[in-house]
């Protein structure tokens, strides 16, 4: 999606901003009306999939081969916005918003055209951006997301999450957009549940959890959940609709479906089905090996640039840990600790205290992460230091210091990337909060 405005601060329930990178400017949002108080505790997590009305996937009432009318009300352009047909007619369809109307009943135009016209049965999905806040509180939280595109909020459950929440915690999605880890065509003799490929050489059940998506051929559109996997075949948790065959080109990439979440000192897991609006309490073979203090980080790690890292091949990382992107989440444990715990997303395991280069630095208050291309990038408290952490390298290494003034150290977030795209050329800029100051300072990633 287009990178230019899609960055948020969240200061309280109803004091939420917009920054717009080109500009250096900030634009107050809607109140999100999340029940809670917002304090220690609270966190959130920004995707390019859009969430109108709250769901991801939206249904026309009518269009054309270039036209889909919604029954929304968008109150913004959305020109450039990946857009993908997921069931229905025009199923398998993928372009870009060319153009859409603003106000109720939006029509968007798209490009290229598509082969037949979309209809009524015609389920979508736009990369136009949602946010997703998590609210802290001392007998009660909340939960609530804001679509871009309607420019407006949508309470979701809190159901069997704990009515009090206190001290650090992250959310943390595993978007499909943000990383593809394997494409191929099947060859065929699948069954309503498998996807065979007999030429690969997967690492047993190394791929449990993410999706697959079928991007061509028969069976097109079809997104399901691994279930489990072996060597060349892909079991499914729901049956397909329309069984892939030897013309199934396909896709393994994160779970659009799935948000998780951690801290508040302890050790347990949750994790948000967004398709059924539902949390669970996540069990894991080997519980984490202490509890998530103030300051702890997480981060998806999805895009290492290191092809060790491609596929499922096995690549072993340490004991237990496998080089594979998507796989895990990176946690440093916070609470004045130095320890790396990593949550094995497919084997649903922790692997805690994972020795590392450069363990020393020790992590509480205020500290703050974020990941860009297989790094991730780490605010200490409110000291002004900032680490790089080189997953392909394993490696904590120092990254700079800021010598502007800060004050007392505070929770959530502070970190973030936003690259500056012309053409073929990237240049990554860190931006950096600072505590209790109304500063954000930035400094070019080389």
């Amino acid at each position: 999606m287009p990178q230019r405005d899609c960055n948020y601060l969240v200061a309280g329930v109803s004091a939420i901003y917009n920054y717009n990178a080109d500009e250096d400017a900030w634009a107050l949002l809607p109140a999100s009306g999340a029940t809670g108080t917002f304090a220690a505790g609270a966190c959130g997590e920004f995707r390019a999939l859009g969430a109108m009305g709250g769901v991801q996937d939206q249904t026309a009432t009518a269009g054309t081969t270039t036209t889909l009318t919604t029954n929304k009300t968008i109150t913004r352009n959305l020109v450039g916005s990946k857009i993908r047909v997921i069931s229905g007619t025009g199923v398998g369809y993928e372009g870009t918003v060319a153009s859409n109307t603003i106000g109720a009943n939006s029509v968007i135009t798209v490009t290229p055209a598509s082969s037949v016209a979309f209809n009524s049965t015609t389920v979508f999905r736009v990369w136009s951006g949602s946010l997703w806040f998590f609210n802290a509180g001392t007998a009660a939280v909340g939960f609530s997301v804001y679509d871009r595109a309607t420019n407006a909020w949508t309470t979701k459950s809190v159901t069997n999450l704990p009515t009090a929440w206190g001290t650090t915690r992250q959310l943390v999605s595993t978007a499909s957009l943000a990383g593809t880890f394997e494409t191929g065509t099947s060859t065929g003799s699948n069954t309503n549940t498998t996807l065979n490929n007999t030429g690969k050489s997967w690492l047993v059940n190394a791929y449990t959890n993410y999706q697959v998506r079928i991007t061509g051929g028969t069976g097109i559109g079809q997104i399901r959940t691994i279930a489990s996997n072996t060597a060349t075949a892909l079991t499914v948790s729901v049956a397909w609709t329309v069984t892939p065959d030897a013309t199934s080109v396909y896709a393994v990439e994160g779970n659009d479906d799935f948000f998780y979440l951690l801290g508040n000192a302890a050790t347990t897991l949750y994790k948000f089905v967004v398709s059924t609006n539902t949390w669970s309490t996540i069990s894991p073979g080997s519980a984490r090996g202490g509890v998530a203090g103030a300051g702890v980080t997480a981060n998806w790690v999805d895009a290492v640039q290191d092809t060790d890292w491609d596929g499922a091949t096995g690549n072993l990382l340490t004991t237990g840990v496998y080089k594979q992107n998507g796989r895990y989440i990176y946690s440093f444990r916070g609470g004045a600790a130095n320890s790396l715990d990593m949550y094995d997303i497919a084997a649903n395991t922790w692997v805690s205290a994972v020795d590392y280069g450069g363990r020393g630095e020790t992590f509480t208050t205020g500290s703050s992460s974020t990941t860009f291309d297989g790094n991730i990038y780490i605010a200490k408290e409110a000291t002004g230091r900032l680490f790089k952490f080189d997953v392909a390298q394993h490696t904590l290494g120092g990254l700079t210091t800021n010598l502007h003034p800060q004050s007392t150290a505070t929770d959530g977030g502070k970190l973030l990337v936003i690259p500056y795209v012309d053409g073929s050329t990237k240049l990554p800029y860190l931006y950096v909060l600072q505590h209790t100051r109304v500063e954000m300072l930035r400094m070019m990633l080389v």
